[in-house]
């Protein structure tokens, strides 16, 4: 009876996570099908113009981005919550903005990411300790992680990038959101 116990708990968990990938897949081919093929072309043009610090573009039919402040920063924080840039390193600080141009709320997986990307296309993820450490020098905590960013708000995100400062002085450096590429330097 245990070992049937067993095997019927195991058969279980396999199937739950059959159901979440399934579904992960079919929520992915619903958002590029969505919008008919314009939207993948208009993001194809997207990706081959990079766009500049400042400007506002759509992403997806449903959110409109800009990129309002980009600094190079040794230290980010306040007297008693901060971080260092490591060795050899620099933290990068983003301040965007989201607003929701859709008729329906967006989840946190609906929100467009950023990240950080070389010239060589390498992509860096968002350092988070130090992001949160600049929201509390910035004050800038506005972000949507565990809540809808609901038909026409637009709210105010931060993230902070540790990068090599040599790779940084040397290179162009850009912001991926969703496919849509920002040139930072």
């Amino acid at each position: 009876m245990k070992k049937f116990f067993k095997i019927g708990c195991l058969g279980f968990i396999i199937l739950i996570a059959l159901i979440v990938v399934i579904a992960v897949v079919a929520s992915g081919g619903d958002d590029s099908g969505s919008g008919s093929g314009s939207s993948s072309n208009s993001s194809k043009s997207e990706e081959q113009k990079a766009h500049k610090v400042g400007d506002t573009f759509t992403v997806d039919d449903k959110a409109e981005v800009s990129v309002t402040k980009v600094e190079e920063r040794e230290q980010v924080g306040n007297q008693y919550a901060n971080k260092k840039a490591s060795e050899g390193g620099t933290l990068v600080a983003v301040q965007w903005t989201v607003k929701n141009v859709s008729d329906k709320p967006l989840n946190a997986f609906s929100v467009p990411s950023i990240n950080l990307v070389d010239e060589k296309g390498t992509k860096y993820e968002a350092d988070i300790d130090a992001t949160s450490n600049y929201a509390i020098e910035t004050d800038i905590d506005n972000s949507k992680i565990a809540s809808d960013l609901n038909p026409n708000i637009k709210v105010t995100d931060i993230k902070v990038f540790e990068i090599s400062k040599d790779s940084y002085a040397k290179g162009k450096w850009y912001l991926e959101i969703d496919g849509s590429k920002v040139q930072i330097k």
